[in-house]
């Protein structure tokens, strides 16, 4: 026979009738086993598979650098960022830039030039920038919809 002879019989058979995550999902969990990530492995894993549900949100944070790879931190690091968040929130509150009628679109946005250090110092936006200021909403508008509908992210 051919060199796939000593493989598990079950894993030929699920690859033939259609059913491939068998083993990636095994070859992940072992990836997400280590107390450290490693990011490269995560991200050829990425690449050359669909990632299941249930691990999707927690590789596409450390992949993209919302979380580190060191998994004992995680908890902690998102603590850091809840907090980073209310007080930015908080801030553009105080100066102004934000109410609670405000857009989600909006308040992103405002956060986002707040932590670059592009806020402007006017309410009024840069004719110049308008083309980007609304290329950011139509961001906002993409991520607020995959972070609020629960059918594409369960964390």
């Amino acid at each position: 026979m051919s060199e796939d002879s000593p493989r598990n019989f079950r894993s030929v058979y699920y690859e033939k009738v259609g059913f491939r995550g068998v083993e990636e999902k095994k070859s992940l969990e072992i990836l997400l086993k280590d107390d450290r990530l490693d990011i490269e492995k995560l991200c050829t894993f990425s690449q050359r598979f669909p990632l299941p549900s249930m691990y999707r949100t927690l590789v596409w944070k450390v992949l993209l650098g919302i979380l580190p790879p060191h998994q004992e931190t995680h908890s902690q690091v998102m603590a850091y960022r809840r907090e980073q968040y209310i007080d930015v929130h908080h801030a553009l509150q105080i100066i102004r830039f934000i109410d609670q009628s405000s857009p989600k679109r909006e308040v992103f946005l405002h956060m986002y030039q707040l932590e670059m250090g592009r806020l402007p110092h006017n309410q009024v936006l840069p004719w110049v920038s308008e083309l980007y200021t609304q290329w950011l909403y139509y961001l906002a508008n993409v991520l607020i919809f995959f972070f609020y509908n629960h059918k594409y992210c369960r964390a």
